[in-house]
């Protein structure tokens, strides 16, 4: 009985699993990105997406990415990550000599989450620490990336239609009606500001 009963639970148990699995998946691209040095690299990308509901209608289900994101690249000799849920835009280097991520504060819900003042502009710039896994961020951008192109994917579309490399002209071609609607996701803009920011009306 005792036998039956733990096959049992092993047969759930790997439904379960399994289920979960075709619930989910794991989308990976590489990016060729033109940095503010001059110099150009490959970044490797990835976004999970989840089968789910639309936002006005539960039952149109389908595939659609989730906020956390994951972009890995090799700079200077040295291997950097980051996996969190701020929607990079710009991967830049500083004058420091050090590669910092760039996100607008209001994607992804990341100024109420992460608790990140109103600033103008507002984006928030992420710098990595010396083993480049940890990022932590200065409570407002540095000026010398005012004016930056973005060089990272923005666009999201089904799983199947993702490519699996994007040169840099095919990102822009992917990115350019968004940038052209939305400036300040195409350049860093010093005078953007939020309506995340903006006083509630009494």
């Amino acid at each position: 009985m005792n036998r039956l009963k733990k096959t049992l639970q092993l047969l759930l148990a790997g439904i379960a699993a399994l289920q979960l699995t075709a619930c989910s998946k794991t989308v990976q691209w590489e990016e060729e990105v033109p940095l503010n040095t001059g110099e150009v690299i490959w970044v490797k990308r990835s976004v999970e997406y989840v089968l789910q509901g639309g936002a006005g209608n539960p039952l149109d289900m389908a595939y659609r990415p989730e906020r956390n994101q994951a972009i890995e690249f090799t700079w200077n000799g040295k291997n950097y990550r980051y996996e969190g849920d701020a929607r990079i835009i710009l991967l830049a280097i500083s004058p420091q000599k050090k590669p910092v991520l760039v996100a607008r504060a209001a994607d992804n819900s990341w100024k109420s989450v992460h608790h990140y003042p109103c600033t103008i502009p507002f984006y928030v710039q992420l710098v990595p620490d010396d083993a480049g896994r940890s990022w932590t961020w200065p409570p407002a951008i540095e000026p010398w990336l005012y004016g930056l192109p973005h060089n990272l994917l923005r666009s999201r579309h089904k799983p199947e239609e993702m490519r699996k490399r994007y040169s840099e002209q095919q990102r822009n071609e992917e990115d350019a009606a968004g940038s052209s609607q939305t400036p300040s996701q195409g350049r860093i803009d010093p005078n953007y500001t939020s309506d995340h920011c903006k006083p509630k009306e009494k």
